[in-house]
């Protein structure tokens, strides 16, 4: 009976180990894995305007995820309606989703209505791609001034450190200009539209992380630089 008895519980202990442990390596080492920050050490933010790309973004978020770091993407609603499944796999993957208007025109020169349609229509395509809205947008080449703000119910991020990989499409620049140039609070602009970004994005995350810069999001990097993002309100750093 003794023997009887251990027999069953070694295969009980069998099956628990063939089971349980694979899939709680899975769970753990998924794409939803905690990035743990020190609030004393550098941070950053990069984020990527114009997408989402279906190849470019695909490639960018493929680095991002092996690196356990995080992003943000600035989305034009008409290429979000093209690439819900993109939009899905950011949030599924805690990155953070922007609002960029529908089709990236000037917005200082559209009436208050057209600026609504623009933001209200990105959110509804975001809506529908992910089940949320964004909380954070970006004006189109950074156009703001006041009129214009009190019609956004939105904090309005723009950038630090401008990239111009729109302008030099090389990735060696794109890489120069943010090795460079980056410290501690910097958002930094790049578009996931390009090629050569994404080129760019696969030496860059990895070599930021090497010198020791944590990329968060940009509404994590105000958290933990303890800055409040207000509606309407144009933020250009975290310092």
């Amino acid at each position: 009976m003794m023997r009887k008895s251990k027999r069953i519980i070694t295969v009980f202990l069998t099956i628990l180990i063939v089971t349980i442990i694979p899939y709680t390596a899975f769970a753990t080492s998924g794409n939803e894995t905690v990035q743990e920050i020190d609030t004393d050490k550098p941070m950053i933010a990069l984020t990527f305007d114009d997408g989402p790309s279906q190849y470019y973004t695909s490639k960018i978020l493929d680095v991002l995820e092996e690196n356990n770091a995080k992003a943000t993407f600035f989305v034009l609603g008409t290429e979000a309606e093209d690439n819900p499944n993109l939009l899905e796999r950011m949030i599924e993957s805690g990155y953070e989703i922007g609002n960029h208007t529908l089709n990236h025109q000037d917005l200082t020169s559209l009436t208050d209505e057209e600026i609504c349609y623009q933001m209200n229509t990105t959110q509804q395509i975001i809506q529908n791609a992910t089940g949320t809205t964004s909380q954070i947008m970006r004006a189109p080449y950074g156009y703001m001034d006041e009129d214009t703000s009190q019609q956004i119910d939105m904090p309005v991020i723009l950038w630090s450190l401008d990239t111009l990989d729109w302008e030099n499409r090389d990735a060696e620049t794109v890489c120069n200009s943010i090795l460079e140039n980056v410290k501690d609070g910097d958002i930094v602009l790049m578009h996931d539209i390009y090629e050569s970004t994404a080129d760019a994005a696969e030496y860059i995350i990895p070599e930021l992380i090497k010198r020791g810069y944590q990329l968060v999001t940009v509404s994590e990097l105000s958290e933990y630089k303890g800055i409040s993002l207000e509606d309407g309100t144009t933020y250009n750093n975290f310092y």
